[in-house]
């Protein structure tokens, strides 16, 4: 995984409409192609000027010679430019009209264009980056907020490669005793092999890096907040409300939200992922228990869970049920419908736990949502960790990772018990670990992932 590529690619490499556009081309035949379409005030090629020099010149066509644009160029050369391979960035006025027929100047000079996110994955590919700070830099580019903006940057600085780095340093140590003491004769016990509270110290830390990323995703879109109730509780009309737009359908059918729903919106200066999840509740229909599992699902991975009861109804069946599923995570308490007659006690739902936030609200009125919205902006805004109070926020992806090795790690502590006898399962457990941290930084991570990844990003990144 050290060669980017034997082509050279071009694409826009910034929004069009602006004052300035950037055409940026990539590979070994970039100055090449440059020199193709660009001369300088003085007739020249970029190859005889300096290196991270803007230079004055004309893209023409290479056909025709017709002048283009004038703009300024710059070269990079290998190993000291974004993709690591000999760039060029032509730096022309920024509209749309211009900066294609740049591009396509480019590309008839011989360049290919470039694909979704390929500059990115060349910087990974050539070690200019590792995996975590490529996806780092589409999360800072889609940065809604300051606290997103700041967890990414803490990403692309090598915040979560850091700490996985510095795990899969201590795995190497324990692999390397564990492979060491499979060469013993038959019979006998090393006395260096990882012991059961080795192992089980770093499955917890692994374990509490995962739990980190729950609810924040370090992704775009901030926190993520959570609607949990029974079927027609009233989940839609307020996630509807947040957002100033029929975004799920309403109806006093139940059962009319059969999958989770999310949209992204701006709060009090917070950056919120809204969940609208299907009404939990026992069903023989395949589709809508599939929903109401993916829901679950979505409800037990938010930062924030609010639980949405019907005010107008005095006895909720699935109460227990529906607090359970928000145990130890302080869910705030909507009670819904407020513009009916209110038949359900208040009282009784904030004496089940001690400082329940409890807001009585109403989509038909408006009653009650000026301090909701404020207790949820605030709620948010604590979710997310002060900058510089934390090394790193780790995304889905990452978490999915740590959580496979913390799993691994956990078996071979329990193997551990067993002394010599386990040893070859207790290798596998360890080697399955460390794939599964490699996957983070990209040491082991598939064609497969690589190409998940890459395709998020826009053309040009």
């Amino acid at each position: 995984m050290n060669s980017p590529g034997n082509d050279t690619i071009a694409a826009v490499a910034t929004a069009s409409g602006g004052g300035i556009g950037i055409v940026r081309i990539s590979g070994p035949e970039a100055l090449a192609i440059t020199a193709r379409i660009f001369r300088n005030r003085a007739g020249r090629s970029l190859a005889t000027c300096a290196p991270f020099l803007l230079v004055l010149g004309t893209v023409f066509d290479p056909d025709s010679s017709e002048p283009i644009d004038e703009v300024l160029a710059v070269r990079m050369p290998a190993g000291r430019s974004y993709t690591g391979e000999p760039t060029v960035e032509i730096h022309g006025h920024g509209g749309r009209v211009v900066l294609e027929a740049v591009l396509k100047a480019a590309l008839r000079a011989g360049a290919r264009h470039a694909g979704p996110g390929e500059f990115t994955k060349r910087a990974f590919l050539s070690g200019r980056l590792d995996l975590t700070q490529a996806e780092a830099v589409a999360e800072l580019i889609c940065a809604e907020d300051d606290e997103s903006r700041r967890a990414a940057l803490r990403q692309l600085q090598g915040g979560v490669a850091g700490e996985v780095n510095q795990y899969r340093e201590r795995l190497l140590d324990l692999v390397a005793r564990v492979e060491a003491a499979l060469d013993f004769e038959e019979g006998e016990i090393p006395v260096d092999l990882p012991t059961p509270q080795q192992l089980a110290s770093l499955a917890r830390a692994v374990s509490d890096l995962a739990a980190s990323a729950r609810g924040t995703g370090g992704a775009p879109g901030g926190t993520r907040v959570a609607f949990a109730g029974r079927a027609n509780s009233g989940k839609s009309s307020i996630f509807n409300y947040l957002l100033n737009f029929k975004r799920s359908i309403v109806s006093p059918n139940p059962g009319t939200t059969r999958d989770y729903i999310e949209e992204r919106s701006i709060m009090g200066g917070a950056s919120i992922t809204l969940v609208d999840t299907a009404g939990l509740r026992p069903t023989d229909d395949v589709v809508e228990a599939e929903g109401v599992n993916r829901s679950i699902e979505q409800i037990q991975d938010a930062g924030v869970i609010i639980l949405v009861l019907d005010g107008s109804e005095p006895h909720h069946p699935h109460l227990d049920s529906l607090f359970r599923l928000a145990a130890d995570r302080s869910p705030i308490v909507v009670i819904s419908k407020g513009d009916l007659p209110l038949r359900l006690d208040p009282e009784a739902i904030r004496s089940r736990t001690t400082g329940l936030a409890v807001f009585a609200l109403s989509t038909v009125t408006g009653a009650g949502f000026p301090d909701f919205i404020e207790a949820l902006t605030a709620r948010c805004r604590a979710a997310v960790p002060a900058a510089g109070t934390i090394a790193s926020t780790p995304n889905v992806r990452h978490r999915d990772a740590l959580e496979r090795a913390a799993g691994n790690l956990d078996a071979a502590a329990g193997l551990a018990h067993s002394g010599g006898r386990t040893l070859d399962r207790m290798a596998l457990e360890l080697l399955a670990a460390l794939a599964a941290l490699g996957e983070i930084t990209g040491q082991t991570a598939t064609e497969e992932i690589l190409e998940r990844i890459f395709s998020r990003f826009c053309v040009g990144k």
